[in-house]
């Protein structure tokens, strides 16, 4: 039965508890062996509806209304079994309202890896793929906020796996956000100038690991590590976060697809 359970989990794109795929290095290294989940998605697996929470993505962004989402939907197509995501299209793996989608948040206090495999059609500049994970607690409750905080004070953090078209490769960056709404700050923090280049229309793995015991996130490339960062003052062992995948644009709106062949991730 057991047998039978994983091939099911296998053929459904979702595979959780380190049943279909051994850990990636930037896993492994910090014993992160445990599979939260793999996923290949398709536009099957993309919410017809933008409502409820049995998706595993939803077009668009939290920040639209429905009508919008279901717009960006008509970006997306699947493509030799591979998630296509057109410019200005975008999915995330959050439901509507703040709540989990089909695929688990990752726990910022257990540690995590996770890793998208992407390419994209064309090497152009103005391309601006982005592969992120935001912050679940940053939502309409305020969850962000610290017992220690004054009231109505938050704390979330941006974790950007993978940007391009800031220069020849890509852009590892971590933004921490603060303070009252409207009124927020934030530091940025990245690897701008430092990036190797790279061939975006062949498939590369985009990783970042953040190990809680000593506040480091540490960014990798096809198992090889990039940039490393201890940012100060850190809520991230606090929160949960979900993914991001979206194809945009620096301005000239050159069109292209980037295609998600899948993402995983681990922990212990």
């Amino acid at each position: 039965m057991k047998i039978v359970f994983a091939l099911t989990l296998a053929a459904s794109g979702l595979v959780a508890g380190g049943l279909a795929h051994a850990a990636p290095t930037g896993a492994a290294v910090l014993g992160y062996n445990r599979q939260i989940f793999f996923d290949a998605p398709n536009l099957s697996e993309v919410s017809p509806t933008d409502t409820g929470t049995g998706s595993r993505w939803y077009p668009g962004s939290l920040g639209h209304n429905t009508a919008q989402n279901l717009a960006t939907r008509e970006l997306l197509s699947t493509v030799n079994s591979e998630l296509a995501i057109k410019l200005n299209g975008s999915v995330v793996a959050e439901a509507p309202g703040g709540k989990s989608s089909a695929i688990p948040y990752l726990s910022g206090a257990a540690g995590f890896y996770v890793e998208f495999a992407m390419r994209m059609s064309s090497n152009d500049s103005d391309h601006f793929a982005g592969l992120y994970l935001e912050t679940a607690e940053h939502n309409g409750a305020k969850q962000d906020h610290l017992s220690t905080d004054p009231a109505g004070f938050e704390r979330w953090t941006e974790i950007d796996v993978s940007e391009t078209g800031y220069g020849p490769g890509s852009l590892a960056t971590v933004i921490d956000w603060w303070g009252k709404y409207p009124l927020y700050s934030h530091t940025t923090l990245n690897s701008y100038g430092h990036d190797a280049a790279i061939d975006f229309t062949k498939e590369h793995r985009y990783g970042v690991s953040y190990n809680p015991a000593t506040n480091v996130l540490q960014w990798y490339i096809d198992d090889k590590p990039t940039y490393k960062i201890s940012p100060q003052n850190s809520v991230i062992k606090y929160w949960h976060y979900y993914l991001v995948m979206e194809a945009s644009s620096h301005g000239s709106n050159h069109p292209y697809d980037m295609y998600i062949h899948y993402v995983r991730a681990f922990s212990k």
